[in-house]
């Protein structure tokens, strides 16, 4: 192995890490925080900063949804041995993990779609912010059992 694959690991990891976080931040942040700091405002002012903010978020949040997929894309190519190697649990796992991320993209881009945001958002947003926090948990389950698997030897057959 070349010292350029080590470095593309990290990098990648590194990526798909630290994209998560802002992502998970900006829901967390547009859905808890943000809506008492408007009650500041009267409900014009109000509704002007929703709408700059949410301009913002989905420029945000379209970047991250990008990284995530290139980033998970190598990273999951990578590790695919090893989660083949670990059989059922690995692909279980691994695509627990894919169908929520998958889940959580449509959701965020639905909630952006129009200039103005749906009468319901900070329900969906709190769905959406419940759903990341499982797809961190599947991923941190997949992460532990790719790391803590031991290969079984196959058994001779009984004759």
């Amino acid at each position: 192995m070349s010292l350029v694959q080590p470095i593309l690991i990290i990098l990648f990891r590194w990526i798909h890490v630290t994209t998560a976080c802002v992502a998970v931040g900006g829901v967390f942040f547009l859905r808890v925080v943000f809506p008492i700091a408007l009650k500041s405002l009267n409900a014009d002012a109000a509704h002007t900063m929703l709408l700059r903010t949410r301009r913002i978020f989905k420029m945000v949040i379209h970047t991250c949804i990008l990284l995530l997929l290139v980033s998970g894309t190598y990273n999951a190519c990578i590790n695919w041995p090893k989660y083949d190697a670990m059989g059922p649990v690995g692909h279980s796992l691994f695509g627990t993990h894919l169908l929520l991320a998958l889940i959580v993209f449509g959701i965020a881009l639905w909630l952006l779609i129009g200039p103005e945001p749906r009468k319901d958002h900070l329900q969906w947003l709190m769905i959406t912010l419940i759903l990341m926090f499982l797809t961190i948990a599947a991923a941190s389950v997949l992460k532990y059992a790719r790391d803590t698997h031991q290969p079984q030897p196959l058994e001779m057959s009984r004759q």
